[in-house]
């Protein structure tokens, strides 16, 4: 197993992701990709960060620190945190936000992180009925663990 020792660790690599999180300074979440990362038991790892939890529950209260519902319309909603002084907005998703916030015009870059592993199954990057929406690619970049990063930013309509 000698091969092994020189293989990278991945716990080793952040994949640019210090640099990516230093360059926003808000989070938004669909309700159930929050608390799925609730479920993880760790630490909130956005507590640098102004956080909206984007839900159809009127009532529901975020537990974790600097955290609020977004108030919908989302339109408005989104179009008024863009217009608020700072850095930028990672929607960190799930795919129900993600499809919303396509539909609505306002996701301008996406970064995609491929990771060659196959899982079999799981909850589609993108649910049926996804606005078709072209993005030009823009960045490409490649890591010695076989995981690729690809950014990309919408074209203009």
């Amino acid at each position: 197993m000698d091969w092994l020792e020189n293989f990278p660790n991945p716990n080793q690599l952040d994949y640019g992701y210090a640099d990516f999180y230093a360059g926003i300074d808000t989070v938004v979440l669909g309700r159930q990709t929050y608390e799925t990362i609730l479920g993880f038991g760790i630490d909130w790892p956005y507590a640098n960060c102004t956080t909206y939890i984007v839900t159809q529950q009127a009532t529901y209260v975020p537990t974790t620190p600097n955290t609020s519902v977004l108030s919908l319309p989302l339109r408005q909603a989104l179009l008024a945190l863009q217009q608020e002084a700072g850095k930028n907005i990672w929607l960190v998703g799930g795919g129900q936000l993600v499809a919303a916030v396509l539909a609505e015009g306002l996701l301008d870059e996406l970064l995609l992180t491929v990771v060659p592993t196959v899982l079999g199954d799981g909850i589609p990057l993108w649910p049926k009925g996804t606005l078709e929406t072209t993005f030009e690619l823009v960045k490409a970049q490649t890591f010695e663990t076989g995981i690729l990063q690809l950014w990309y930013q919408r074209l203009s309509s």
